[in-house]
C-alpha cells in the first residue's frame, strides 16, 4: 500500500533542519565534525569543529624528550603519519 505525505499549507513556515554530521561514535577516529543547515536538500551553512581527536598529549609528553614524545606527535592526525 503506497503512502502519501500531505503537503503543508501555503501558509505554514518551513524550518531548516540542523545536523550533526561526523564521527559515528565518540570514541571513533575523525578530525572533522560538521554541523549542516539545510532547507530541504540543499545545505545553507556549514559549522566545521576540526579536530576531535585532542587527547590531552600535550600532558602526556611535558616529561618526556622529543624523540620520546615523536610517536604521540604521529598519532595525533591519523590522517596525516609522519
Amino acid at each position: 500500500m503506497a503512502h502519501t505525505l500531505d503537503s503543508p499549507d501555503a501558509g505554514t513556515p518551513v524550518r531548516n533542519f540542523q545536523i550533526n554530521f561526523g564521527p559515528q561514535h565518540p570514541a571513533a577516529h575523525g578530525v572533522l565534525r560538521l554541523v549542516l543547515e539545510l532547507n530541504g536538500e540543499v545545505v545553507e551553512r556549514v559549522d566545521p569543529h576540526i579536530g576531535l581527536l585532542h587527547r590531552g598529549t600535550e600532558k602526556l609528553i611535558e616529561a618526556k624528550t622529543y624523540l620520546q614524545a615523536v610517536p604521540y606527535f604521529d598519532r595525533l592526525d591519523y590522517c596525516a603519519p609522519m
